[in-house]
């Protein structure tokens, strides 16, 4: 058993976070069903035409990828605002693994079980 430290520096920028949380959000991010992209519509995390290119895009996987483009350019308060949303619309369990919540998630990668404090 391996333990991994997969918390971010809270002085970290938002795309950082991004960054290093990008391959478990674009498989696990749920914008076509979940209301997310309208929650950050609503919110004004996201423009009419980005609303509108993320939802044309045909597979959950590249609307994902878009979504991630456009939170890279974002502020630190429109990303807190997405976590927020994250919430909203019952993805509170992709929130825990990049955001610093009290309790503890295991993940298997392979052979290596990784522990965070969360």
């Amino acid at each position: 058993m391996i333990k991994c430290d997969l918390d971010y520096d809270e002085e970290s920028s938002h795309t950082t976070v991004i960054r290093q949380h990008y391959v478990f959000l674009l498989e696990n991010l749920d914008v076509k069903i979940s209301g997310l992209v309208g929650e950050l519509f609503s919110r004004e995390v996201v423009s009419a035409v980005d609303r509108d290119d993320i939802a044309a895009e045909l597979t959950s996987f590249r609307a994902n990828e878009k979504l991630l483009s456009v939170l890279s350019r974002k502020s630190s308060q429109q990303f807190q605002l997405f976590l927020d949303a994250l919430d909203k619309s019952g993805q509170r369990h992709v929130r825990n693994v990049i955001d610093d919540r009290p309790g503890k998630n295991i993940f298997n990668f392979g052979n290596n079980i990784c522990l965070t404090n969360r």
